[in-house]
């Protein structure tokens, strides 16, 4: 699975590419504030409910849980 390097990114470029790769998921785009509910609703989704994907809660800024996403979705689904 491929997975988004956000960095240099803005949250709109970022949670669009996201929406699109997670499509069937229905994962859609909401407002930057609210990031932490997006990350909660992808948690949901079954690619990822056992997976070591991060608690939000563990990061100050989305930018800082998507960089932790990129080794963690590379290593997860080679």
């Amino acid at each position: 699975m491929i997975t988004y390097d956000p960095r240099g990114m803005t949250w709109d470029q970022y949670c669009k590419l996201m929406e699109e790769l997670f499509a069937p998921q229905q994962l859609g785009h909401v407002p930057e504030e609210e990031w932490r509910t997006w990350v909660d609703g992808m948690n949901g989704i079954g690619y990822f409910v056992n997976s070591a994907v991060p608690d939000q809660r563990q990061f100050a800024t989305w930018q800082e849980w998507a960089e932790s996403m990129v080794g963690i979705m590379n290593l997860e689904y080679k």
